[in-house]
């Protein structure tokens, strides 16, 4: 009997120790999720409302921890944006392309200063200047080639990958001349990064949105990042606008989809940035050494941007805080498209990853996203 008594007691004084313990973290995260969200309305809260944008997300990953904040609306329903909430994230998807390319390069499967030549599809043949370029350029933005292919039709509707097509965007490709021997002064591009999805195709002989899920998505617990949303993901989509507020229609899935095509939501993007940051596990799964290394390679630096302090990488842009040497390098990439404005930022030196979105094209989510970042403790 007394064993007995003795058992319930010390029982009851671990159970009330692990719940006094868990009340504690609790309380702790609970604080620290205050504290996030007063600097983040301290940031977003006058600018939402100075350009009466209709809605946002703001998701932050802080040690592993993750925080939403959302503002407005995400569809004309009045609806408030959630993690799940799907937006388009533009040119944000050009870092999972450059992370599949980081991983050919890795698995030596492309050397990235050789020709874009040996790489091109079956059938497509460049010209000798073109030749030169290589699928870093590509990644760089130092090819030459233009933001967009310069043969587009007028309406936007008319630019998806239906109307023109995959042919028409190589041959155009195919017929290009650089201005200039490789590699080129900076030039954002589109197209090359579109390009350098199709290169990492051949050079794998596996599809892109094939590669995106075994790699990234389904590893990472990504299940709503997509270039096609399903029936049940559309019901999800926040409603973009245009820059003066009209209702913007769908992006279109250009043929250069690699460089601006996915969907995504706050939670997914949230992920990703975690595993960009280096975490040993991303929504309950592990994340293995081959990706985590992939990642590093694609973030780092190759050369300093035309405005003197911001360093260029892999699409990747890292942030070096207007010259100031007491602040640690924010990376980040932002999106648009004609209805969304969004931007990841990381901060390894805080272990961050912050995701913004507001459903508005020209927001300059970017600028917020790293502001954010650097204010968060």
């Amino acid at each position: 009997m007394y064993h007995r008594i003795r058992f319930v007691v010390v029982h009851s004084l671990v159970l009330a120790a692990g719940i006094a313990a868990f009340a504690q973290q609790a309380a702790s995260v609970n604080g620290e999720e205050a504290a996030i969200k007063r600097i983040v309305d301290r940031i977003m809260q006058p600018y939402m409302a100075l350009h009466h944008f209709p809605g946002a997300i703001v998701a932050v990953s802080l040690r592993g921890q993750r925080y939403y904040f959302p503002y407005g609306q995400a569809n004309d329903a009045g609806a408030p944006f959630a993690p799940d909430t799907l937006v388009e994230i533009g040119s944000c998807t050009k870092t999972f392309t450059t992370t599949l390319f980081a991983l050919a390069i890795n698995r030596k499967q492309m050397v990235p200063n050789a020709s874009i030549q040996k790489y091109m599809p079956a059938g497509y043949t460049l010209r000798p200047e073109a030749q030169e370029v290589t699928p870093l350029e590509l990644a760089d933005f130092t090819s030459g080639l233009p933001d967009d292919p310069p043969n587009l039709p007028q309406r936007l509707e008319m630019r998806g990958i239906e109307h023109y097509t995959t042919k028409d965007f190589l041959t155009w490709i195919s017929r290009w001349k650089p201005a200039s021997a490789p590699p080129a002064q900076y030039l954002y591009s589109n197209a090359g990064i579109g390009l350098l999805g199709y290169l990492v195709m051949t050079a794998t002989n596996t599809g892109w949105e094939q590669q995106l899920s075994s790699v990234i998505l389904d590893p990472l617990g990504m299940p709503d990042t997509t270039l096609r949303p399903s029936p049940e993901q559309r019901k999800r989509l926040a409603k973009g606008h245009m820059v003066h507020g009209n209702d913007a229609p769908p992006w279109p899935i250009y043929a250069w989809y690699a460089a601006g095509g996915l969907r995504s939501t706050a939670q997914d993007m949230l992920s990703f940035g975690e595993a960009n940051l280096g975490h040993q596990q991303v929504s309950g799964k592990a994340v293995s050494s081959e990706l985590t290394e992939t990642m590093e390679l694609a973030q780092k630096p190759i050369y300093t941007m035309p405005n003197g302090r911001n360093k260029q990488a892999m699409a990747w842009v890292v942030n070096m805080g207007n010259g100031n040497p007491n602040l640690h390098p924010v990376i980040v990439k932002d999106g648009g498209t004609v209805g969304f404005s969004t931007a990841i930022a990381l901060n390894h030196s805080k272990d961050m990853a912050v995701f913004v979105a507001v459903n508005q094209s020209g927001a300059l989510a970017a600028d917020k996203a790293v502001e954010i970042a650097r204010h968060l403790p």
